[in-house]
């Protein structure tokens, strides 16, 4: 049994359908009933099953309530799938007096998926095997302007996932992380427009997530995170005003190229 979470989104919706093929069990949560109803039925036309398990991440009680509904329904994961993410670009400016941004992100990046994670882990490890995967985000080694508060909430989960790792292991069960491109999401949309050039499909992202479930590696990344990680830890400050500048011209190409016919 597979736990995935964010799983009514673009992503999600595509990995549970790879995941269906394989004929596994899934819990599905996420906030929207409705569309994981419509997913479960899907995963079961595919050959898989699943059992629909609605919970907003950003509220606690509703996570440990969501622990207990798993362990006792479904039983203890072979692993769990974290995609769970939101995002906001403001710069430093228009985040003036909005420090309830940082509230949402932390809540919704952070402190939910932790306390999931936790939840789920302590089963996981008294039995002695499984794996987390989790997503989270370049911008958590390569701090960049307007992604601040995005950027802090998946540099502490990235943190914090680094940090029980080893006795994760000691118990059986290995945690990767995956830092994923830039993929044609929702989430993405608002900044990028709904079909950014360059970007990964929710399909392309899925399969490669497959890779890692099955994979052995404690970190997914790509190649420029690694050296951006590298430069913002010798170079801080010119790193982030390279990174942010960087984002701007991109963000520009990208819309300039989403005008365009065809």
């Amino acid at each position: 049994m597979i736990v995935l979470t964010g799983a009514s989104g673009g992503i999600g919706t595509a990995l549970a359908m790879r995941l269906a093929a394989r004929g596994k069990h899934l819990v599905l949560t996420a906030r929207d009933r409705p569309r994981l109803e419509a997913l479960a039925t899907r995963v079961t036309e595919q050959g898989g099953s699943a059992s629909v398990r609605p919970a907003n991440l950003r509220d606690q009680e509703q996570v440990q309530a969501l622990v207990q509904e798993i362990l006792a329904q479904d039983g203890v994961p072979e692993a769990v799938i974290c995609l769970t993410g939101h995002s906001i670009h403001r710069d430093l400016d228009a985040s003036f007096g909005r420090p309830h941004d940082l509230v949402r992100l932390t809540g919704t990046n952070l402190l939910g998926p932790a306390t999931l994670l936790l939840g789920l882990l302590e089963a996981m490890a008294a039995r002695g095997s499984g794996r987390l995967l989790v997503t989270t985000s370049a911008t958590a080694r390569i701090p960049a302007p307007g992604w601040a508060a995005y950027g802090a909430s998946k540099a502490g989960l990235d943190t914090w996932l680094r940090s029980i790792r080893p006795d994760a292991i000691r118990h059986g069960v290995g945690i990767a992380v995956m830092e994923l491109p830039l993929v044609a999401t929702a989430m993405a949309a608002p900044t990028y427009g709904r079909a950014p050039r360059g970007a990964l499909s929710a399909e392309q992202a899925a399969d490669q997530l497959l890779r890692a479930l099955d994979g052995r590696r404690s970190l997914y990344s790509p190649w420029w995170a690694r050296l951006g990680a590298i430069a913002s830890a010798v170079a801080p400050s010119l790193a982030a005003r390279a990174a942010g500048r960087a984002g701007r011209l991109g963000t520009r190409l990208l819309a300039r190229d989403l005008g365009r016919p065809g």
